[in-house]
């Protein structure tokens, strides 16, 4: 331990900032400091609770704790299991069901059926009444509409009247088929918490909270922890302002750069040593992000060494630049290649660097949805499930007859053309399990074939978007949710699950690693590569469009300014990419009519 990260770990007395730049290792400092407080205070560990970004990280946390807890020689190191360590939308649903009889049977929605509710219920969740149609661009800004009243509630006397309605009557509707988004789950939570006296009872036994990447938190969420202080926890936050790349979330770096001035007694631990990147790929990342002017004074600094690879390269055209990419990789025989990593600011650029790639036989995996949704076994269950609305036996057996006997695959057609003709039985019937009785009958997932975990997963994608859909039209007729559901994975999907990853990564595989910075965050490689470093692409251009404060009006209008991106936000999402590095990082562009980015020139001014 650094003598700060020793501070920050035997801070328990008051509440705790820890700033952390990158590769600064406060997965351990906060792990240790929990460990600290079982150690050294009179507390259980149900007193204790821990906010993550993830569900993923609050695993891996967990793990931690329980790893450290044997490692200090701890009788019961499970007594961790005792310990709330998870997101804080699942706290909020924890809260909701177990202290409200009003939300006791509420489901969350997540992102994919809250686009599918609304679209489905547009005239009666209040989104017909801001004079908005149901087109999928449309949802995402209604809900965006919602999101912002959510967080300025408290100013509702300055809105319009017509939006208080809106947003009532969209709060009610959800109520009534026992859902909640998650805007409102935060939103219900801080109401309850006012209303409610066993809530504040239930926060009022929480002696210590922590709140792991703080800078991403929003202001709804930010309030939520304002609570847990007024009921006398011990705040401590960890983050780095530098890093906050999910504005478009509603995350706001002004609330890690505020802390110590909203809350009482606030001792400040800064992390500035990088355990993860040389010095070199160090102060290219400082150099960048030295020039916004809206943030939290530091000075990172390397903590490893070895030998440095920084490239910065010029190309004519962007074909170029990706085939050069992938001679480049070739290059790094020492390196394996699930270390090496291709950041992408958008998601459009990941084709034709796979196929880069493939034309010169480098193996890669990648997070984007479109390999599924163009895939050969995707493609198969798609037709599937038309033929519950189209019995065409010669189109059935011509998509499966390479890979399902004869014997097996007639069996199933039966089986299909039951579901099909059942009537009303098989109106009941969710649409995910017509295809797992077709596929189990033709033991698709059983067989010995040279792709049997490709199989598994892409059903797995197709199931999880089958219930996704089903969930929300489970009440229609059979006929009418194949046809819905078909229209949606032919015109919507793609989009809908782009931030949704359908093939787990397989460790034991050695492949180039493509996708976007905002999903690398949290991640790290021995050689990084940042392609399309040109002005509109990375930094991103100004996005036109209708916003929120366009259909909300002025009161909105005047405070835009608190949501909208601009390019310091893209500075630090540039930042995070570079700081991905341990050791090479290369930066390319073609900028045949465009300018060269700026943060390309702006690494070299000291």
């Amino acid at each position: 331990m650094t003598p700060a990260q020793s501070q920050a770990i035997s801070t328990l007395d008051a509440n705790l900032q820890i700033i952390a730049c990158a590769g600064a290792g406060k997965t351990e400092v906060i792990t240790r400091r929990i460990v600290n407080i079982l150690k050294t205070k009179p507390v259980t560990p149900g007193e204790i609770v821990a906010f993550t970004f993830t569900v993923k990280a609050a695993e891996a946390m967990k793990q931690r704790i329980a790893k450290t807890l044997k490692e200090e020689g701890f009788t019961n190191p499970q007594c961790a299991s005792n310990m709330y360590v998870g997101t804080i939308h699942s706290y909020c649903h924890r809260l909701l069901t177990t202290y409200s009889q009003n939300f006791q049977d509420s489901k969350i929605l997540d992102t994919v059926k809250s686009h599918l509710f609304i679209e489905r219920y547009h005239r009666e969740c209040g989104m017909a009444d801001l004079e908005l149609s149901p087109h999928p661009r449309n949802i995402k800004l209604f809900i965006e509409c919602i999101e912002k009243m959510a967080d300025d509630y408290q100013n509702r006397a300055s809105w319009e009247p017509r939006l208080f309605d809106v947003f009532e009557k969209y709060r009610a509707f959800l109520h009534s088929h026992a859902y909640l988004d998650f805007p409102l789950l935060t939103f219900e939570t801080t109401q309850q918490i006012q209303e409610n006296q066993e809530i504040r009872n239930h926060l009022s036994t929480i002696k210590y909270l922590t709140v792991d990447e703080y800078q991403d938190v929003d202001d709804l969420q930010e309030k939520l922890i304002s609570h847990f202080s007024t009921q006398g926890t011990n705040i401590c936050v960890v983050g780095d302002d530098d890093q906050t790349i999910y504005q478009f979330r509603g995350s706001n770096a002004n609330n890690m750069i505020n802390f110590a001035n909203k809350h009482p007694g606030v001792t400040q631990v800064k992390l500035e040593t990088n355990f993860r990147s040389t010095k070199c790929i160090v102060d290219i990342a400082a150099n960048v992000i030295k020039h916004n002017q809206a943030r939290i004074p530091k000075q990172m600094n390397s903590g490893t060494t070895g030998e440095t690879t920084a490239k910065s390269i010029n190309f004519p055209t962007p074909e170029a630049q990706y085939s050069a990419m992938a001679e480049e990789i070739k290059t790094l025989r020492t390196i394996s290649l699930n270390q090496i990593a291709i950041l992408v600011r958008k998601g459009k650029f990941i084709s034709p660097i796979c196929a880069a790639l493939d034309e010169a036989c480098i193996p890669y995996t990648t997070d984007s949805p479109e390999h599924f949704f163009t895939g050969n076994y995707f493609t198969r269950f798609v037709e599937t499930m038309r033929f519950l609305t189209d019995v065409n036996k010669a189109r059935l057996y011509e998509i499966w007859q390479d890979l399902i006997p004869p014997e097996q695959l007639n069996e199933s057609f039966k089986q299909l053309r039951r579901i099909a003709r059942s009537g009303g039985d098989g109106n009941s019937i969710p649409l995910s399990a017509a295809i797992t009785q077709f596929l189990e009958t033709t033991s698709f997932l059983n067989q010995e074939g040279q792709d049997p975990q490709t199989r598994q997963d892409d059903y797995n994608g197709f199931i999880r978007i089958l219930d996704d859909y089903n969930e929300i039209y489970k009440d229609y007729q059979l006929t009418a949710r194949v046809l819905g559901m078909l229209n949606f994975l032919e015109t919507q999907a793609a989009e809908e699950y782009k931030y949704h990853s359908f093939k787990p990564k397989d460790p034991a595989l050695s492949s180039v690693q493509i996708m976007t910075v905002h999903k690398a965050k949290g991640l790290e490689f021995q050689a990084v590569f940042i392609p399309q470093l040109v002005e509109g692409e990375f930094p991103v251009g100004n996005q036109g469009g209708k916003k929120h404060w366009h259909v909300l009006g002025s009161h909105f209008e005047k405070n835009r300014g608190k949501y909208q991106s601009d390019i310091e936000d893209e500075r630090k999402l540039f930042y995070v990419a570079i700081t991905r590095a341990k050791q090479n990082l290369y930066l390319y562009y073609a900028p045949e009519n465009r300018q060269v980015s700026r943060f390309i020139n702006e690494i070299t001014q000291i």
